[in-house]
């Protein structure tokens, strides 16, 4: 059985990039959703990007569903394989590649796919947890405890992933279980949100305006843009059951006017 949820997907350029090289694909009666960012060597970022999502999405739907990771990792490896075969077939797309993450939600829990730094949150009772980590140089240097918090968030090297699908010769995903509960808030997204957005303030978007999920896309995107909007920002809100996170008034105007 297909957890009852509602998904509110958006995705935007940004400020300074013309092009949108991030994808964004959701099918709510499956209960999935799956967010990409592409990356490319010459020419294909954007393609890549939309073939992840696409395949993966259409995978979903062929496979049965008592198996969500399963299921996932079917799917992952056959937008890998479509990569890598589009690139091969035209020269110039060489070296293009997506990070990811993908949820599928069953029964009183989800299954969460990643690779790369797009990320997963979950809103549960006031708190906001990230359940995935970041396949990243940055990411690799704070796990040493060579860099702190704040070192790895303002580094050069943030963009620097370690993981890409479509680009090695395996695909190399990490996937993981967690168990959900009815009013859970989940935020899918890339890091053009969460390089500007930090922790506390996604956390008090979605405080506020979790009983909206269409304004919740809709505003973290705004503040994403309003802190600068360097890159390609994508979100997707996925609420389960009926639960409503609350509306809090007051908090908006010091979300956008921050920087």
């Amino acid at each position: 059985m297909t957890l009852q949820v509602e998904v509110a997907s958006r995705t935007d350029p940004g400020v300074i990039r013309s092009l949108n090289e991030d994808s964004i694909a959701a099918d709510a009666a499956l209960g999935a959703v799956v967010v990409a960012d592409g990356l490319a060597v010459n020419r294909g970022a954007e393609i890549a990007a939309e073939i992840t999502t696409s395949v993966i999405l259409q995978r979903l739907r062929e496979t049965p569903r008592n198996a969500p990771t399963d299921a996932l990792e079917g799917a992952i490896a056959s937008a890998h394989r479509a990569i890598r075969i589009r690139a091969s077939a035209e020269p110039v797309l060489d070296g293009m590649g997506a990070t990811f993450v993908a949820v599928v939600f069953r029964d009183q829990g989800l299954a969460v796919a990643h690779v790369g730094d797009a990320r997963l949150y979950r809103f549960r009772d006031g708190q906001l947890d990230c359940l995935t980590v970041d396949h990243s140089f940055v990411q690799e240097q704070l796990a040493r405890g060579a860099v702190t918090e704040e070192e790895a968030r303002m580094s050069k090297s943030r963009n620097l992933v370690t993981r890409a699908l479509g680009v090695a010769e395996e695909a190399h995903a990490e996937v993981a279980e967690h168990e959900t509960r009815e009013g859970d808030l989940y935020l899918l997204c890339t890091d053009g949100l969460h390089e500007l957005v930090d922790h506390d303030d996604i956390a008090a978007a979605l405080d506020v305006l979790g009983s909206n999920i269409e304004l919740a896309a809709d505003s973290l995107i705004k503040i994403a843009k309003d802190r600068g909007g360097r890159d390609n920002i994508s979100v997707s809100v996925v609420r389960v059951g009926s639960g409503d996170a609350g509306r809090k008034r007051g908090v908006l105007d010091s979300l956008f006017g921050r920087r």
